[in-house]
């Protein structure tokens, strides 16, 4: 029986290791689409009472999915500004008026900053 040199089985560990941290991490930050199964993805009904607003973290989406977020939250879309961005992240929210959890009156409109 002949055994793999050291550094090829060194060299798989730590691939294994990486892959599994790339993985936890996807699994982490994936959210599925909005309105796709939406009271068990946020874990309530759609009636939300009269909470308000909750905003939610828009950063990274594309406009059109940025809104939908705000809407099922219960808040509007507010102005929409443009900054100059690096190529990956143009067409993407890079900023929200609001941070992500906080809670405004119902129906409140929520600015988001896109890279163009």
């Amino acid at each position: 029986m002949t055994s793999r040199p050291v550094r090829v089985r060194v060299l798989a560990a730590a691939l294994a290791t990486a892959l599994a941290a790339v993985l936890a991490l996807v699994a982490v930050a994936w959210r599925p689409p909005p309105g796709d199964a939406a009271p068990a993805v946020h874990g309530a009904t759609t009636d939300r009472g009269s909470e308000g607003c909750l905003v939610p973290e828009l950063r990274g989406f594309r406009l059109g999915v940025a809104k939908a977020e705000l809407e099922w939250a219960d808040c509007r879309l507010g102005r929409v500004r443009t900054r100059h961005a690096p190529p990956l992240r143009r067409g993407f929210v890079i900023e929200q008026q609001y941070y992500a959890g906080t809670q405004l009156s119902p129906r409140h409109r929520v600015g988001v900053t896109l890279g163009r």
